[in-house]
């Protein structure tokens, strides 16, 4: 897993069908102080967040896991959970 903010919304009107009903974000990676690690993603969103939501994801093929309709969707990356808060031991 790792973190990302949200920063925008892909709208796809004509998509698989294995992706029908998924809402896509673009996902900035970032670390725990907020700074990027890396370059924007699009990933699918099983959480309804919004822009500015701070999020964490998960890439590969547990990516599909979250997306009950088939095990055969073409998911690289989802968002799967919304984050309220941090706490380093």
């Amino acid at each position: 897993m790792f973190l990302g903010q949200v920063c925008g919304t892909v709208v796809a009107d004509h998509k698989l069908a294995e992706l029908e009903g998924a809402s896509f974000r673009v996902v900035l990676p970032v670390h725990e102080a907020g700074k990027p690690t890396g370059t924007h993603i699009v990933a699918v969103d099983n959480i309804a967040s919004r822009n500015g939501d701070l999020v964490y994801l998960v890439k590969g093929k547990e990516a599909i896991i979250p997306w009950q309709k088939t095990d055969l969707a073409p998911i690289d990356a989802a968002i799967v959970g919304l984050v309220d808060g941090m706490e380093r031991a």
